[in-house]
């Protein structure tokens, strides 16, 4: 099921503006053709041909998306027992094919992937994780990676600036974390199937001293819904495709905050076309609004959940083209106790994708079961 382009707005003129303004200028040079000179004909036919040529309808893109990976504690162990030249691909045998059957692949990555650095001092959960995880989320087929969160630092700067080297070799682009403010608020641009896609990253869980400055390495952490609708602006300047990962919410809350709703809103509309989440470690629901979607919180992924509950989870894929989100599904996944993602089938499906419908109903959102799948469309 499909459905159209929100209504226009001031924010939509502005991001198709030059769309606009081509467009009038073709069909100005075109009359121009039939009242001048054959001479002059010429010339405005060749602009008008020009102007045709500079107006672009940018090929939709197939986009899967994942919550949490932490490659510690329960992970680590499973990579560390895992023998062969490709350890890191532990984690992922489940869902490697169906993560990398997309065009974009992204999730958020919930620790800093080096042996360096030292623990960040009076914080009660730090993730260090194992830096051959990189084949496992390179053998998936990961595109972006989330660093705006509330672990990226857990080691300090040496693992943090480990992980950036790490995810650069590996070719995975990754966004929300950099060597200064500058670098943590840039988006990450990547072309797929001839399309732009601009992401973005932005944390509101601390350590308020996680956030990036001027001269310091660190995240893109800040509370300023401003600045960040700014930086999704400032994106679609430079891509077709804005999609924005925040890492917010309450933990093991399956109902997204006043905040969170205000906040993805604000995003969609400010031009973001998805907006992925998490931190919450549940499933909480994805919202259809104005034809772009909302995934307030994915759950865990690759994990050491601190809960029964938080071992439910899910792969959400859609496709995002010129006129919103649509062709939504979600995958059922359970976590397993080496912190491995594995997908589900029959009862045990049904089960986990009861919790994403429960809670994808109450954001106005149909969902429907197709076999171990489930379908979403706005109401």
């Amino acid at each position: 099921m499909t459905w159209g382009p929100r209504a226009p707005d001031q924010e939509d003129t502005m991001r198709s503006g030059i769309r606009l303004t081509a467009a009038t200028f073709g069909i100005g040079a075109m009359a121009l053709v039939a009242c001048v000179s054959p001479a002059s004909a010429t010339t405005a036919t060749s602009v008008a041909a020009s102007v045709a040529t500079a107006v672009r309808v940018p090929p939709a893109i197939t986009v899967t998306a994942v919550g949490d990976m932490m490659f510690d504690s329960a992970p680590k162990r499973l990579i560390r027992a895992t023998g062969g030249s490709t350890p890191g691909r532990a984690p992922f045998t489940s869902v490697a094919a169906n993560l990398r059957a997309a065009d974009v692949t992204i999730g958020n990555l919930e620790c800093a992937l080096s042996w360096r650095g030292r623990r960040w001092p009076g914080k009660t959960f730090t993730f260090q994780g194992d830096p051959r995880a990189i084949q496992g989320l390179t053998w998936a087929g990961f595109d972006f990676i989330a660093q705006g969160n509330n672990h990226a630092r857990d080691y300090g700067d040496t693992a943090l600036r480990d992980t950036f080297a790490t995810l650069d070799r590996a070719r995975i682009a990754h966004a929300g974390a950099g060597v200064n403010r500058a670098a943590a608020w840039k988006p990450a641009v990547i072309t797929r199937r001839g399309a732009r896609i601009a992401y973005l990253s932005f944390s509101q869980i601390g350590p308020s001293a996680f956030a990036a400055t001027s001269s310091h390495p660190g995240t893109a952490y800040t509370m300023d819904s401003r600045s960040v609708n700014n930086a999704i602006r400032a994106a679609h300047k430079l891509a077709d495709y804005v999609i924005v990962s925040f890492h917010w919410g309450i933990e093991k809350q399956y109902s997204p905050t006043t905040r969170q709703v205000r906040d993805g809103r604000a995003a969609i509309d400010a031009g973001a076309d998805m907006v992925l989440s998490h931190h919450p470690h549940v499933i909480e629901g994805v919202e259809l609004y104005r034809g772009r979607l909302i995934a307030y919180s994915l759950g865990n992924f690759v994990f050491s959940p601190g809960s029964m509950a938080g071992r439910d989870s899910m792969i959400l894929h859609a496709r995002l083209g010129p006129k919103g989100v649509t062709n939504v599904s979600v995958d059922p996944v359970y976590i397993g106790y080496n912190g491995r993602p594995v997908l589900q089938r029959g009862s045990a499906a049904r089960r986990i994708l009861n919790v994403a419908r429960s809670t994808s109903i109450k954001r106005g959102t149909k969902a429907w079961f197709v076999g171990n799948q489930m379908r979403m469309a706005p109401r």
